[in-house]
């Protein structure tokens, strides 16, 4: 599976630098600043509610749930997928291809597909996201994120719960990735998962290209650099993870987080 992981996993930085490349070079070439991230308090209302119904939907299982997590990972797709298109492309081709890119999704509901759509829904939103923080801001959530991906997996368990709640729910939020090439062909609803497929979760591939997409603003070579820590990192996770005397979920961001915190430090304090 590791190859499998590696193409999926370094095609979504590879995608995310340069969807925030092209935008940035897009606000140059404009005259125009990138805005900063800042937060009013009705911003902050909204995030908490929509935080709040999110912890509660993972809880619980049925058909509400079941609709809510669909809605959340269409939402993703659907924006993320959005802004890859439109700074790739034309405003009227990024429509076009956009509403084509939308049927595809719907109508053949294959791994390789469910891959492509969520690739295209992460690097959208997380090259944006990065660069509206700085580098450091970046690495505290990296760090943060990580601790909470330690509690939430082996200590309260909760994101095992919400896993399998999105599993049930044929919304998985997440790189599929298959034992055989062949299985990318395998229709999302007849998966088993375990021998045959593995996940890594969306924030895994999200937050270390939020970093990555932080220092496009500062230095090209850096971010590439730094994006290749991270691959190393998912490539350590996937080892850690075949390895395991008894196979079980683990924390996946750590290490990739780890390798990437390191990648910044040694290109920002050793190189540049």
């Amino acid at each position: 599976m590791i190859l499998k992981g590696l193409i999926l996993f370094a095609s979504a930085q590879i995608l995310g630098l340069l969807t925030a490349q092209r935008y940035l070079s897009a606000l140059q070439s404009a005259n125009l600043s990138l805005p900063g991230l800042k937060f009013s308090f009705w911003d902050i209302f909204v995030s908490s509610a929509i935080l709040l119904i999110f912890i509660f939907f993972v809880f619980r299982q049925g058909r509400p749930s079941r609709i809510f997590f669909k809605i959340f990972l269409w939402l993703v797709i659907f924006s993320g997928s959005q802004i890859v298109f439109s700074v790739f492309l034309s405003p009227t081709v990024a429509l076009i291809v956009f509403v084509l890119f939308l049927i595809l999704v719907l109508a053949i509901p294959r791994v390789a597909i469910q891959n492509l759509a969520v690739i295209l829904g992460i690097t959208g939103i997380s090259s944006m996201l990065g660069l509206s923080l700085t580098p450091m801001t970046a690495v505290i959530l990296l760090a943060l994120f990580s601790v909470y991906d330690i509690i939430a997996v082996y200590f309260t368990g909760h994101m095992i719960k919400m896993a399998e709640n999105m599993i049930q729910s044929k919304a998985i939020f997440g790189l599929i990735i298959p034992n055989k090439f062949s299985d990318f062909k395998e229709k999302t609803g007849k998966m088993r998962l375990g021998e045959q497929f593995m996940i890594l979760g969306s924030g895994d591939v999200a937050l270390p290209l939020i970093l990555v997409s932080s220092l496009v603003r500062v230095s090209l070579s850096q971010a590439w650099l730094v994006a290749g820590f991270a691959v190393v990192g998912f490539v350590v996770t996937h080892l850690l993870f075949a390895n395991q005397k008894e196979r079980r979920p683990m924390a996946a961001l750590p290490p990739i987080a780890a390798m990437s915190i390191l990648g910044y430090l040694i290109t920002n304090f050793f190189i540049w």
